[in-house]
């Protein structure tokens, strides 16, 4: 079993320099607000995403009063096997090292820790604009997969590049470079529509069983797929809106302006559904991709930050058994009281107060 041992936070958020010991299996991290629990695991995503799970830039995760953060984070596995892997970020030049190997590109580093995370932001899944929804999915699917991430990479740079031309003044654009441009473009299109298509139909497969789960079979969760431009038609796309993109200086298709739809028992759930509804589809879709994950990569780590307490005692049960017992969580709340007896028994709680960060 691959799992975090070890975690030192140097001048990380309101952590000047401090140690912490975790376990295998599940850790619950209890503490008021702002006391300094969801900085942890959002040193622990640090590690595996190389970024903040919240939109912020990395200079803001530097203590007050430092010139530099560093996570450094110890994996085991069960053999024993020690994985060393460090997050830095000076204020200028951001680095990941793993094993004393430093990446030069952070493309090439992904999906060396699987990282699934649960957080009352994951409401925005469906009630969120679409780039939401297209973040999910380029951040989930680079992880797993190298030639879509090498697609996304390319893509975005040629997408800049045509725009750019777009933004030449009428009548002196180089139509041929326009052309050349658009596609190459199409070419990178293709494979990021592609991977996208069969990530939705892998994750579905689990999805519907789970969501069936967590609502007492009430239930059925299902993700589609709503590309803007399918993949037979992207050249002749192109060719249609030309004279549209000239116009509006920017090209106004293609897959960055693709979206999912989250369906509810086949109604479209940002319409129809309730709040708990929309929680119960978010928790699935997350549990769906834990699973998905494990195909690809034993290295995989969950954490529900403060999402928990929001659920009755039957669905806290239901969350935790449906993550794979081989997969380590963590757990942040506020408080234990809301927290189910099932849940808490062979947990490690650690209790983190405000001040003590030494």
């Amino acid at each position: 079993m691959f799992y975090l041992k070890n975690l030192k936070l140097t001048n990380f958020r309101c952590y000047n320099d401090h140690r912490f010991h975790f376990n295998p299996n599940r850790n619950i991290i209890i503490g008021e607000n702002a006391a300094g629990k969801t900085s942890i695991v959002e040193a622990i995503h640090c590690l595996g995403f190389v970024k903040s799970f919240k939109p912020i830039k990395d200079i803001d995760l530097i203590t007050k009063g430092s010139s530099f953060y560093n996570i450094k984070g110890e994996f085991s596995n069960e053999d024993n096997e020690i994985t060393e892997i460090i997050a830095s970020f000076d204020s200028k030049d951001k680095r990941i090292i793993k094993d004393k190997v430093v990446y030069r590109n952070i493309s090439d580093y992904l999906g060396n820790i699987n990282i699934v995370l649960f957080s009352p932001d994951d409401l925005d899944l469906v009630k969120g604009s679409p780039s939401v929804r297209r973040k999910f999915l380029d951040q989930n699917i680079g992880q797993i997969n190298k030639p879509y991430l090498t697609a996304l990479i390319k893509y975005r740079k040629l997408l800049k590049e045509r725009n750019e031309l777009l933004k030449t003044e009428e009548g002196i654009i180089d139509n041929d470079l326009l052309e050349v441009i658009t596609k190459t473009l199409i070419d990178e299109a293709k494979i990021i529509i592609k991977e996208r298509e069969g990530f939705i139909l892998n994750i579905n497969k689990d999805l519907k069983e789970f969501s069936m789960t967590l609502s007492n079979n009430k239930e059925c969760v299902q993700m589609v797929y709503n590309p803007h431009t399918n993949v037979e038609n992207l050249w002749k796309t192109s060719i249609d809106r030309k004279s549209y993109d000239l116009f509006s200086k920017t090209t106004t298709w293609g897959p960055t302006r693709d979206d999912i739809k989250i369906l509810v028992n086949d109604e479209e759930a940002s319409i129809y559904c309730s709040q708990g509804q929309i929680r119960t589809a978010c928790i699935a879709t997350k549990l769906a991709l834990a699973r998905l994950y494990k195909g690809y990569n034993d290295k995989i780590i969950v954490i529900l930050d403060d999402v928990l307490s929001e659920l009755d005692n039957n669905r806290q049960e239901q969350v935790l058994k449906l993550i794979d017992s081989d997969i380590q969580t963590f757990i942040t709340t506020t408080s234990l009281d809301n927290i189910d007896e099932y849940v808490l028994k062979n947990s490690n709680i650690l209790q983190i107060k405000r001040g003590n960060k030494e």
